[in-house]
């Protein structure tokens, strides 16, 4: 039942002693109860049957019960508020640990391996099934076991005065306390299993459609989505109303169980009193013992029934705890320096999923310095080419070097400061547009300033409240796509890189545009190795190279003088067929 909680039983270690006075808290106030209980009714009884006459009433001593009732009163209110306390900040840490335990399964993933899963997949896993997860300490474990060292306390209040009646109490409390959750477990599971299903892939659909919600209002598909979403809720709420009805029958059992324990109790208590002259006010504190002593029992059962909630999302952090990251570097001493940047692909070859060839064979030899552009449709294996540069998926067949150094015996450290990266989708944390840009890297606001106004950005900052300190909207909402494009050019260019990579760095821009980036990119690319993906034929002149890719092959590669001065050549044929008046864009010699 547990196995699939033992890894997160394990990740509270470093506050056993945090937990450990959580359940003495609890078990405290447990005994606390029992006792106030438990000594009220002597109290009550006693106080009564001293009443009958003046005598006994004259030389009752009321005070040390009345100071003992006061005493367990306020020890039960004081050990549950610090058992609140002490509890909660344990299960706080302990989400802490999990969340960053998690990140940092996720974290090694590469991309590829991410998409897998989905952002909202993802998200959810990260918040839902974490969240379930604080009932395993909470709500099950710890009630669990203070319901045990509880009922051994009954037993002994009780057999104290009676033995008998003591272990005849412990036994029947168990039978209760083992025989309701196990049923309540039994019965639920299923239901608590796929309630909780339910609710993680209705967040999951949730959050992705309300990323979505532009398109889904403008093709008029909203409602639709709704309807769906308030189906999804119906399906998940109707496991919940069955896990209602189960925990009502279960607390319909509990409550039979405690009336013939009870009853059980004051039977042989009134047997014990008539017998074996038995002081008759035990009875009264033996009944209310068990009272107190079932407390601790009562809501075990649907703790239990939702331990199918707590194991489903076990299973789900699991699925992503196993996943083990493609991309691996290597340790201490088998890496090496690279001495140089230049760059040697032999014979790449990358797969994707499927089996399914995303670049053949590809061999090319980019020399430091140089300024490379590779052209091709989309799906030619562009960005395919430059994620397994920077090692976001591994290559299935072939060689990958730099400096002299094979690409997988670089450390992550050293093969990140070798490259600046500007990708098509640029993301903007929650932080300032300074931060943003240097990405934690110390660059003055004047190289910062100068870059942004290079790519047509400055009078744009201008007018943003306080400026490079101002914060952006959440995902960059409030820049246009080309103006978050450009953003991420400049957060590329401002890294003191050897290698830039920019994939489709002008798209969405209009002529004038165009041209003033590609411009800034060249200027501040200078003594740079630049790598450019783009299947727009402009600006041509200004790279060393042109490298065509098609259907993941390299098909030719050379200047571009002589590629558009070979009438064969694919480059050559793409330009006379492009329309004469977009022709007329071409910077060509």
């Amino acid at each position: 039942m547990f196995k699939k909680l033992l890894p997160y039983l394990r990740l509270m270690k470093p506050w056993a002693w945090l937990l450990a006075l959580g359940i003495a808290l609890q078990l405290l106030a447990l005994a606390s109860s029992i006792g106030l209980m438990a000594l009220s009714g002597w109290f009550l009884s006693a106080s009564a049957l001293a009443g009958l006459s003046v005598a006994t009433a004259q030389t009752f001593n009321y005070l040390l019960p009345s100071a003992g009732v006061r005493f367990f009163a306020l020890s039960r209110t004081g050990t549950r508020y610090a058992e609140r306390l002490v509890t909660h900040d344990a299960t706080f840490r302990l989400l802490s640990r999990l969340r960053r335990h998690v990140y940092e399964r996720l974290e090694p993933l590469s991309p590829a391996q991410l998409q897998r899963h989905g952002e909202s997949e993802l998200m959810t896993r990260l918040t839902a099934d974490i969240d379930a997860l604080d009932g395993l300490y909470l709500r099950v474990l710890a009630p669990s076991i203070v319901a045990l060292l509880g009922i051994v306390v009954c037993g002994v209040v009780i057999g104290v005065f009676a033995p008998a009646i003591g272990v005849f109490a412990a036994c029947a409390l168990l039978t209760s306390g083992l025989l309701g959750p196990w049923l309540a477990w039994r019965a639920g599971r299923i239901h608590s299993d796929a309630w909780q299903q339910d609710n993680t892939r209705l967040r999951a659909r949730l959050l992705e459609r309300l990323n979505g919600l532009s398109e889904l209002m403008i093709y008029n598909r909203w409602q639709g989505e709704v309807d769906k979403l308030i189906k999804g809720e119906h399906a998940r709420d109707t496991h919940e109303y069955r896990l209602a009805c189960q925990w009502g029958s279960s607390q319909l059992l509990s409550q039979t169980l405690l009336g013939l324990t009870l009853t059980g109790v004051l039977g042989m208590a009134g047997w014990a009193v008539i017998q074996h002259g038995m002081d008759a006010t035990l009875v009264a504190l033996m009944g209310l013992a068990v009272m107190g002593g079932f407390e601790a029992i009562a809501l075990l059962p649907q703790a239990w029934q939702h331990l199918g909630r707590i194991q489903r999302a076990a299973a789900r952090l699991d699925d992503i705890r196993s996943n083990v990251a493609e991309t691996r570097f290597p340790d201490a001493e088998t890496q090496q320096t690279p001495e140089g940047a230049r760059l040697c692909l032999d014979r790449l070859s990358v797969h994707l999923e499927g089996n399914i060839a995303a670049l053949s064979s590809v061999s090319l030899n980019i020399e430091e310095g140089e300024h490379l552009l590779i052209l091709g449709p989309s799906g030619s294996g562009k960005t395919t080419l430059f994620n397994s540069l920077i090692r976001f998926v591994s290559p299935s067949d072939g060689t990958m070097t730099l400096g002299g150094a094979p690409l997988n015996r670089l450390s992550e450290r050293d093969l990140r400061a070798q490259f600046a990266v500007a990708q098509q989708e640029t993301h903007l944390f929650t932080t300032s547009y300074r931060d943003n840009l240097t990405m934690g890297r110390d660059v003055s606001d004047t190289n910062i300033m100068a870059v942004l106004d290079a790519l047509a950005l400055g009078d744009w900052l201008e007018h943003q409240p306080d400026g490079l300190s101002g914060f952006p909207d959440e995902r960059g909402s409030s820049l246009s796509g080309g103006q978050l494009r450009r953003f991420g050019i400049a957060r590329a260019l401002l890294r003191q890189a050897p290698i830039v990579l920019m994939d489709e760095p002008t798209e969405g821009l209009d002529e004038a545009t165009e041209q003033q980036v590609w411009e800034a990119i060249q200027k501040w690319c200078c003594n740079r190795t630049l790598i450019a993906i783009t299947h727009r034929l402009t600006q041509l002149e200004q790279f060393d190279r042109i490298a065509m890719l098609d259907e993941g092959h390299l098909v030719e590669h050379d200047t571009p003088t002589r590629l558009l001065a070979d009438p064969g050549s694919r480059l050559s044929t793409l330009c006379r067929r492009i329309d004469p008046e977009l022709a007329g864009l071409m910077r060509t010699p």
